[in-house]
């Protein structure tokens, strides 16, 4: 049975169909806009972190959970040369996207890593921060830029794979964590017949 309408409090009743569409037709606007200049996603808020290095070629996305309670805590940690870590981006539960540093320049979010015969995962991959604690559902609208984040990198650099931080630090991390919605990255990645990107 179709839902057509709800209520809030006492107020008005209100059209979900109507408001399911306003959100899926802001989703397409979004992802209309979504494109990569000078290696930062346009759209997005710019705060330089000073905890990077030189130049990467990047072949892989690492995805993550930030382990915050808000986005701000993250960005303000991720800001702090004390910290001595970023990632590329970071992106709030409401789906708001912060770049961090240029897509082409190593950030320190893999940590000790290693991924089929490199280690220093850091230094061929570009990082996604994603606000959750580690055992929240991730919001339809943060997993939505997220996507859109990633058609965007896979666009404009060739990437093999997205994976998570438990992938290339098996044992010692576990985000994304078991919420993540893996199923709509992994078919982001186009595979030839024999199976290789």
């Amino acid at each position: 049975m179709l839902i057509s309408h709800c209520f809030i409090g006492a107020g008005a009743p209100y059209n979900i169909n109507e408001i399911l569409f306003t959100e899926a037709l802001q989703i397409k606007l979004n992802n209309k806009d979504m494109e990569i200049k000078d290696h930062k996603i346009t759209g997005a808020t710019y705060r330089e972190t000073p905890n990077k290095g030189g130049i990467i070629r990047p072949r892989y996305i690492i995805m993550h959970y930030d382990g915050a309670s808000n986005a701000t805590s993250a960005l303000t940690w991720m800001l702090d040369p004390k910290s001595k870590v970023s990632a590329h981006l970071h992106i709030s539960r409401e789906g708001s996207i912060t770049q961090l540093a240029p897509l082409n320049v190593k950030c320190w979010h893999a940590g000790v890593s290693f991924w089929k015969g490199l280690n220093d995962i850091n230094r061929f991959s570009i990082g996604i921060e994603l606000q959750n604690k580690g055992q929240e559902v991730y919001p339809a609208k943060q997993i939505a830029a997220a996507v859109d984040v990633c058609k965007a990198i896979i666009a404009q650099y060739p990437i093999q794979e997205i994976l998570g931080h438990s992938d290339i630090a098996a044992g010692r991390k576990e985000d994304p964590g078991k919420q993540f919605p893996w199923s709509k990255f992994k078919m982001l990645i186009k595979k030839d017949d024999h199976g290789t990107t």
